[in-house]
């Protein structure tokens, strides 16, 4: 079925020169972000495409035959059963993304990407990834029969890298990936000449390198928008790892807005690790993205010395009226372990670090309490190893007889 052949467009969002050319990543006049605009800002639902499709007249891809789909999307919106209350928030929302095909937010992503590339004729990806997005795209490309490959970080959790290898990508870990800038940059080069040469997609989950891909992450904010009805988050809070993620729900939000559902878009508020936070820095100098030179945080996720969506995240916390916080890794072990043990909900750090940031934001006082507020809960626990044996070590498992379960003391702690 045709759905979008002429319903969408890409735009420089510099000098906002007309892109024709599906397959450009950057504008060629300046290497300008590319923007997705659509014609219409209606918002139809079509409840007989599956996963986030059914947002389809939103998302960048002409023929529905195209669709690669693992059922992504329709994750709960959560009220908060005891956290929320115990700091005095009434109104405290966790948005679970954990609960997508391969566990992350990554697969809303994936499945506009890789429809993209059968759409386009391409039969291979390249990406690289510390573990949610390079499984989330070697899933879907499994799904579409292509091939690719995934270049890691040296630090990569060998649970993530552990279930990219079940898919069977060809897989690489980069030396000095996730910590050194300029191996950053000369990553992000390579792929795209790689790319280029052989007529492959680069599938980098950023609006830099992605812009129609990261169409799909914005189908978290319809969906908190429909959950939540008329009423319109004060505060949401996303982890912050390239920046991809924050820009691209707060499209979704003005776009909500755009088409009269809502009044208003909320504040969008950055959260990055504590030793790895160059947006959060850029932040509260006043100033424009600067690359770190190193990286001390061991949140696997988000640890980048120089995020390629940065300064679109800025961008999005100046228009709402946000800001930006960090977390320490200790805070965010913490966090991950109240989320399980007071919610619940098995997320891993780089998931964990919203829960720190609002507890931090509420203590300090900049939350009322009366705010509505949601966190963005973006990857399953079982994703970190380390960070499971690190929750539970200390967790003695006494060894009884059957006969002793009648004896149990019901009073003790658990």
């Amino acid at each position: 079925m045709r759905m979008n052949a002429t319903m969408y467009q890409l735009v420089c969002r510099t000098c906002h020169k007309l892109i024709n050319d599906r397959a450009v990543t950057a504008c060629p006049e300046d290497d300008g972000i590319l923007n997705v605009l659509y014609t219409s800002p209606e918002i139809p639902v079509d409840p007989a495409l599956p996963g986030i499709w059914r947002y389809a007249a939103r998302l960048p891809l002409d023929d529905s035959a195209h669709i690669v789909s693992l059922g992504e999307g329709g994750t709960p919106l959560l009220r908060s059963a005891h956290l929320g209350a115990a700091q005095d928030l009434d109104n405290l929302f966790f948005k679970n993304e954990s609960l997508n095909p391969t566990g992350s937010y990554k697969d809303r992503i994936s499945t506009v990407g890789i429809s993209q590339l059968v759409e386009q004729g391409k039969g291979t990806w390249v990406s690289t990834s510390s573990g949610n997005a390079g499984a989330s795209t070697a899933a879907y490309g499994v799904r579409a029969g292509v091939d690719g490959y995934l270049f890691t970080l040296e630090r990569a959790p060998r649970a993530k890298i552990g279930q990219i290898i079940a898919y069977g990508p060809t897989l690489r870990s980069v030396r000095g990936l996730g910590y050194d800038p300029a191996v950053e940059e000369a990553t992000w080069a390579n792929c795209a000449q790689l790319c280029q040469s052989r007529g492959w997609m680069m599938t980098i989950t950023a609006c830099s390198f992605s812009p129609l891909a990261m169409e799909g992450a914005k189908t978290i904010a319809y969906e908190i928008c429909e959950a939540l009805g008329a009423v319109v988050p004060d505060v949401v809070y996303v982890p912050v790892g390239g920046g991809g993620l924050l820009t691209m729900i707060y499209k979704g939000f003005q776009e909500w807005r755009d088409a009269g559902y809502i009044e208003r878009a909320p504040r969008m508020v950055s959260v990055q690790a504590e030793g790895c936070d160059a947006v959060t820095q850029a932040w509260d100098n006043g100033r424009p993205l600067q690359a770190l030179d190193d990286c001390t945080s061991m949140v696997s996720g988000i640890i980048l010395t120089n995020p390629p969506d940065g300064d679109l995240v800025l961008e999005a916390l100046r228009e709402s009226s946000g800001w930006a916080v960090s977390v320490s890794d200790d805070a965010t072990y913490q966090a991950q372990e109240e989320l399980a043990n007071r919610e619940g909900l098995f997320v891993e750090p780089a998931a964990a670090v919203t829960w720190g940031a609002i507890k931090a934001d509420r203590q300090s006082g900049r939350l009322k309490s009366d705010d509505v507020v949601v966190a963005v809960l973006t990857g399953v626990g079982f994703k970190d190893s380390a960070a499971i044996q690190r929750m539970t070590e200390h967790v003695d498992l006494p060894l009884i007889d059957a006969v002793d379960i009648l004896t149990v003391d019901q009073s003790a702690p658990s």
